[in-house]
């Protein structure tokens, strides 16, 4: 979400906030209505504060689309991805794809205990994967991430035929190895 949203989704939070603030306080007492009521109907008698008044709940209104609009375009792949073939066509939903992300990662082999993947949409048909991994402890992250980087993009490519625009790895916590002592 590039920040213009992201501010005009905060200005809408805080009101609706405040508006849900308001109708809980109404719960308890019912006047405020009236009192509220009041300087709406002076705002909505004035030749100019009737368009101040109009800008204010077009700008609601425009946000409010904005807000719907970006949160059904942005985030998770909820649809699957199609692949044409000559007789028929391949459905490759979003869990496959982590699925396949998930097991490169750990198939790289660099110490990667336990991992999660998000898939979200790219540009021009592409994805972004988004990979959150707990790392042992002797693990030298910024080369062994930059593998599984790589790794993920090439599998993913190959298995699926899907572009993947970028490959995003969060390293949430590094944990100490240790050694498995088995009884008999």
């Amino acid at each position: 979400m590039n920040r213009f949203i992201r501010i005009l989704m905060f200005i809408y939070s805080v009101l609706i906030a405040i508006i849900s603030v308001i109708l809980l306080y109404a719960l308890v007492d019912d006047r405020i209505f009236a009192e509220l009521l009041l300087p709406l109907q002076s705002i909505a008698r004035g030749p100019v504060s009737r368009y101040v008044y109009l800008a204010v709940l077009l700008l609601f209104f425009i946000t409010s689309v904005i807000s719907i609009t970006n949160q059904i375009s942005l985030g998770r792949i909820n649809r699957t991805r199609l692949r044409k073939t000559d007789i028929g066509s391949v459905d490759i939903g979003p869990d496959a794809i982590e699925s396949i992300a998930l097991n490169s990662a750990k198939s790289a082999q660099v110490g990667i205990k336990s991992a999660k993947c998000h898939v979200a949409p790219g540009k021009n048909g592409a994805i972004k994967l988004s990979i959150t991994c707990v790392l042992y402890s002797n693990v030298e992250i910024p080369s062994s991430m930059t593998k599984v980087q790589e790794k993920v993009k090439k599998d993913i490519e190959r298995y699926t035929g899907i572009i993947v625009d970028e490959v995003f790895v969060k390293v949430s916590r590094v944990e100490a190895a240790t050694a498995k002592v088995e009884s008999r």
